[in-house]
């Protein structure tokens, strides 16, 4: 017969055995974040949403939903969805994350609200925060509902920001804000009544500028209406002026242009030398003034023009030849010289000549 408290050690081993190998065998699928800890959880009843996030980085399991700086919910699980490439009827979506949390029945989520990743502290951890929009739209976040990726904002994890200070720190910024200053303060005048001065009259000139907003318009009108009508309207222009050739032109016609500016520097000592034609060219005033409408008028030689050239060829054609063609005829049978008269002197002869000449219009 078999001792009872035997069987009772022995029947105890045999359960701690297989409580041992019970154990050992979930070991792998155990996590310490899935034990509740006490005054973390969500008392009440909740009710289910969804946020759809970028990226949930540094997110723990079980993390806080903070509304107003209240804790209303716990996160309760997290959903990868993997991108989507693009297809000829749809157009290419990234992947994003879903975070499904629990929010206390009752707390009342407006529409519109949004949802962010925030931390408390440097060193704290993260948590979802819920925003009211500024303006409330009618209606109420329903359970089950989704609050869309366009809703949820990430903000910048404190260790990059960490990062980017030390970055800006480090790479010497505030030393060129220093001299910065510095230079600022030598160009700025000693007495400060001369920077409070210039410090108005920038200020009026900003005033003034923006008081006739309609003058800059009317410039940058200008502007664009100058690169529409002269660039871009005459492109057939610019064109060839863009291939090499029309480049190469340019370049030639302009070192031509240079090339006569400096000739007609060279030119400037030779200048002072040639002051003596001046009375030359001005005594020739009066010949030009008689031979240019006679040489350079509707012809050369023009006889319209008003001249004594004129008057003698309308003489021999219109009086003299006449005339000569259809006048009385002279028989002429002898010619003789008559005494001169004793009252004339050697130069009324050539008087009379001058005279008659005048009188029939031959000389002025």
């Amino acid at each position: 017969m078999r001792n009872p408290s035997q069987t009772t050690r022995r029947l105890g081993l045999h359960t701690l055995a297989a409580s041992t190998i019970a154990i050992s065998a979930t070991a792998c699928g155990f996590q310490p974040a899935d034990i509740p800890v006490p005054g973390t959880g969500v008392g009440g009843s909740t009710y289910h949403l969804r946020i759809e996030f970028a990226d949930v980085l540094n997110l723990p399991q079980g993390a806080k939903v903070i509304a107003d700086g209240v804790r209303v919910g716990q996160l309760t699980g997290v959903t990868l969805v993997n991108p989507v490439p693009a297809t000829a009827t749809t157009p290419a979506r990234q992947g994003y994350v879903i975070a499904d949390v629990a929010i206390r029945t009752s707390v009342h989520l407006p529409a519109g609200t949004t949802a962010q990743l925030r931390q408390a502290t440097p060193l704290g951890d993260v948590h979802i925060a819920l925003t009211e929009p500024a303006a409330p739209a009618s209606g109420e976040i329903p359970p089950d509902a989704t609050i869309p990726l366009a809703d949820t904002r990430q903000a910048l994890p404190i260790e990059d920001i960490l990062a980017q200070l030390a970055t800006f720190v480090g790479s010497g910024a505030v030393n060129d804000v220093q001299n910065i200053v510095h230079k600022m303060n030598g160009i700025m005048p000693r007495n400060p009544a001369d920077t409070a001065r210039i410090s108005e009259t920038l200020g009026q000139d900003l005033d003034d500028l923006a008081a006739h907003t309609d003058s800059i318009h009317a410039v940058v009108s200008g502007i664009q209406a100058t690169v529409d009508d002269g660039l871009l309207g005459r492109t057939s222009t610019w064109d060839p002026l863009l291939t090499p050739d029309g480049v190469q032109h340019t370049t030639d016609v302009m070192n031509a242009e240079i090339g006569v500016i400096f000739v007609l520097t060279a030119l400037g000592p030779f200048a002072p030398s040639t002051k003596w034609l001046g009375p030359v060219l001005d005594s020739t005033a009066g010949a030009a003034r008689a031979v240019v409408p006679m040489l350079f008028g509707s012809a050369p030689l023009d006889t319209d023009s008003p001249s004594n050239f004129k008057k003698l060829i309308d003489l021999i054609q219109n009086k003299v030849i006449p005339f000569t063609d259809h006048g009385p005829k002279i028989n002429m049978v002898g010619v003789g010289v008559t005494p001169p008269d004793p009252g004339m002197g050697p130069d009324d002869p050539t008087k009379r000549i001058v005279d008659t000449l005048r009188m029939i219009g031959a000389v002025r």
